[in-house]
């Protein structure tokens, strides 16, 4: 029988996916790897993480992190500004590296998608290679490696700005799904996932992709 993952016992993750950074259509033009890390929130997407910061307000963080995107770096700002903390960087937080062709749309990305599940029907994440020639497996890994230390400083409740395609199997993987099925974890844009890691240190997931603006989540998926 397999043991349940330890992590550091008391703590609160409030894991967010970043904000708007394009209008969730399917012919929506998508970023290329070379843009993609510097593409900023839009207007919509500040003003609706203002409304996330102000209801998150009430709650103690003690630390904030984001990935090294610009869209991350940013949402973490506005949601950090009203606890008065600066915003670290965890390097292995970036986006999944799963880009459509030059001038591709977010259907291109939907199809890799769709792709990487049936990859992972068949393979181990481990031996699913992503753009850049590194595994999922290794992706997932060193993300892991990079919250648990975040969640080591601290005795509280941690802050965390990532991205929609790594966020759903960091979450699947606190929840013991099979990476297929993690896919399958919405994430829409400025969402919260809450996972406490209670006396045990076992993870405990305690809500997936809150959002204000959408509760009932009558819009468009967000990919």
């Amino acid at each position: 029988m397999t043991l349940p993952e330890r992590w550091p016992t008391g703590r609160r993750l409030l894991l967010l996916r970043h904000g708007e950074t394009y209008e969730p259509r399917l012919d929506a033009p998508m970023a290329g790897p070379d843009e993609d890390p510097q593409l900023p929130l839009t207007e919509r997407g500040r003003e609706r993480l203002q409304e996330i910061a102000a209801w998150i307000a009430r709650v103690p963080i003690e630390r904030a992190y984001a990935s090294p995107y610009r869209r991350a770096q940013e949402t973490a700002q506005i949601v950090a500004e009203p606890h008065g903390l600066s915003v670290a960087t965890l390097g292995a937080l970036s986006e999944l590296p799963l880009h459509p062709p030059p001038g591709g749309t977010l259907r291109d990305v939907a199809h890799r998608y769709i792709g990487l599940v049936r990859d992972l029907a068949e393979r181990a994440p481990h031996d699913v290679m992503l753009d850049g020639d590194r595994s999922l497996g290794d992706i997932i890994d060193a993300a892991l490696a990079d919250i648990r230390g975040a969640m080591e400083q601290a005795t509280g409740t941690v802050l965390v700005v990532a991205h929609g395609g790594l966020n759903r199997f960091l979450l699947g993987h606190w929840l013991g799904m099979p990476p297929a099925r993690a896919i399958g974890i919405e994430q829409n844009f400025a969402c919260v996932n809450v996972v406490e890691f209670v006396g045990s240190g076992v993870p405990w997931v305690r809500a997936l992709n809150v959002t204000l603006h959408d509760p009932l989540k009558a819009e468009s998926p967000g990919i």
